[in-house]
This record gives C-alpha cells, structure tokens and sequence, in this order.
C-alpha cells in the first residue's frame, strides 16, 4: 500500500490561516488534496493534523485523518518524527509513504509520480522535491550592521556567473521513502537521498504576502494556457 500524507497544522506562524486561505476559488490546502489524488498513485491519502477543526473542515473531501499530538506540530519538532507516528498508527502494511505539504499550489501530480518511480528503483533511502537557486550562491552577501558582506570570497564578484556550478535547495514539497525507512532513519542530504528536480520558477515559498502573490500570478498564467 501507498500512502500520502499531508501536513496541515492549525497554527502558521508567518502568514496567518494560509492552509484555508482562499486561493483561486478554493482552500490552499484543497490544490494540494487535489494533485494528490491526480497523481493516481496512493492507495489513501491522510491528512495528518493537530486540529478537530482541520478535519471537520475537509470531510467532504473523502480523505482519513490521523490526529497527531500538539507537541508533532511545534517548530523544532521534524517530518521524521511526525511520519514515523502516523505510519505507527496504521494496521495496513504500508510500502511507500510520501510527505506532502498543504501549501504547494505549483505541484504538478506529475512530480510526485517521478518520485515514487525513483525511490522504487531502491538506489536511494529518499527522494524529495528540489529546484536550482537562478543565481549563484558563490556571489551572494547579506547585510551585517548595516554593511553589505560577502558570504563567499570576494574574488568571486569578478568572475563571470557561467563559470560556477548549479546549487540546489529543498524546496519542501515532498518526500518519497519507504514506510521502514521513516519507521527506523532520519532525513539526511547524503549519497543515500537524491532528488526529482523542479524548475525553480514552480518553486516558490508561501511566507509573506508577496509570495503569495507571486504564485498566484504564475498560477493563473499556467491555468491560462490549459484554457
């Protein structure tokens, strides 16, 4: 059996409410539920949350629910903990479980297909979602007491950015392993996890409100072309 299960707390420290804040028409968290079930790769989808309200709220969707303890869904507390306690509380045997987050409206079910592919060929302990940074980290700075200072050297200002090799960060939208992998390890970036890449302009945090409306004018520029 395959599994999904996505992560819906109640609280969100930065951007209020944004798992139900209203997106194109619908919850966010519904965009989710919706490229979830699309993939056509789970045998249940599970929504794994802190809150009675959470799951009122999306019985019509015809999912099942794990309600997991208050002290899962603090900061410090990691997907590993929190997928290791859900899978616990199944009785089917489980052989794929995928993380998923709520707030990934530019997911396509498409990548999360290439997941589960790539975590079945048994080379990795995990797969997950991953985007290049559009500009070299090589050149970045940040600001310190007011003064700009360089995170790298400063000989790497003169040299041209097509000389410097592609970086990638985790861009948080899911994690493939298999259910004894989430029971007994935890996430690490090492030789034994690898990636299904996403073009970083489909990678996009939901923080602020100017994240927010950047995804929304990409959403709608990619919905209009299907039209």
């Amino acid at each position: 059996m395959n599994i999904g299960i996505i992560l819906a707390k109640e609280s969100s420290d930065r951007l209020k409410n944004k798992n139900f804040k209203n997106f194109n028409g619908k919850p966010m968290i519904a965009w989710a539920i919706e490229t979830a079930k699309k993939s056509k790769v789970f045998d249940k989808i599970i929504i794994a949350t802190d809150s009675d309200k959470i799951i009122k709220k999306l019985k019509r969707y015809n999912l099942d629910f794990i309600k997991r303890p208050k002290e899962l869904s603090e900061e410090k507390c990691g997907i590993d903990e929190v997928m290791k306690y859900c899978i616990s509380t199944l009785y089917k045997k489980v052989d794929y479980a995928c993380c998923l987050f709520p707030c990934a409206p530019l997911l396509s079910h498409t990548d999360i297909v290439k997941g589960l592919s790539k975590i079945k060929t048994n080379k990795y302990k995990y797969i997950f979602a991953a985007s290049n940074y559009s500009h070299p980290i090589e050149k970045s700075f940040k600001i310190k007491n007011g003064k700009i200072k360089l995170n790298f050297s400063k000989r790497n200002s003169y040299i041209s950015s097509k000389f410097f090799p592609k970086n990638y960060h985790d861009n948080g939208y899911f994690y493939w392993a298999r259910a004894n992998t989430w029971k007994n390890n935890f996430f690490k970036y090492d030789s034994k996890s690898s990636f299904i890449e996403i073009p970083n302009w489909r990678a996009q945090d939901l923080d602020t409100k100017d994240d927010w409306k950047k995804v929304d004018l990409i959403f709608k520029s990619l919905n209009r072309k299907k039209c």
